[in-house]
């Protein structure tokens, strides 16, 4: 097993949290394993959605209009809304250092959780509401130190 895995087992990442030790093993053993250098892409933006993504070990940058939004390093997911959402991708993903990443298609989760007590998909969605509330927060901290910083500026 690699190392990677035994530290994601150790720390599960917050989408699989309130798993079982088994259902995050077998969750991630679904993941296929891809790996990335410094620069690469893993996702345009406005590409279709069919898969997620869980950065493994490495870190990624988050890009829309050429502007970073974020950086995201081992145990982050990319694109967890991809069982609900048929949309195209809002951002680019770019490798900021070598990464593994773990693929994730939404057939095989659809099909993982069809194998498994529904209370596991119940807390699969109510963790991906958490991530989400999580990064409208970020958001909103981003765009009021934004607008102080605007309010603040003498050229305004």
């Amino acid at each position: 097993m690699p190392v990677y895995m035994r530290n994601l087992l150790k720390d599960p990442p917050n989408l699989l949290k309130n798993f079982h030790y088994e259902d995050v093993l077998s969750f991630l053993e679904m993941g296929k394993e891809e790996r990335y250098n410094q620069g690469d892409i893993v996702v345009n933006e406005n590409d279709r959605v069919g898969a997620a993504y869980l950065v493994a070990k490495g870190k990624v940058g988050i890009y829309r209009d050429e502007i970073q939004l974020a950086i995201l390093d081992e145990g982050s997911f990319i694109g967890e809304t991809f069982l609900f959402s048929k949309q195209n991708r809002m951002a680019k993903v770019i490798c900021e250092e070598k990464a593994i990443l773990l693929s994730f298609e939404r057939y095989d989760v659809l099909s993982f959780f069809r194998k498994k007590p529904e209370k596991l998909f119940n807390i699969f969605t109510k963790n991906i509401i958490e991530i989400q509330q999580n990064k409208i927060n970020n958001m909103n901290v981003q765009l009021m130190n934004l607008k102080k910083r605007l309010l603040n500026s003498e050229s305004w």
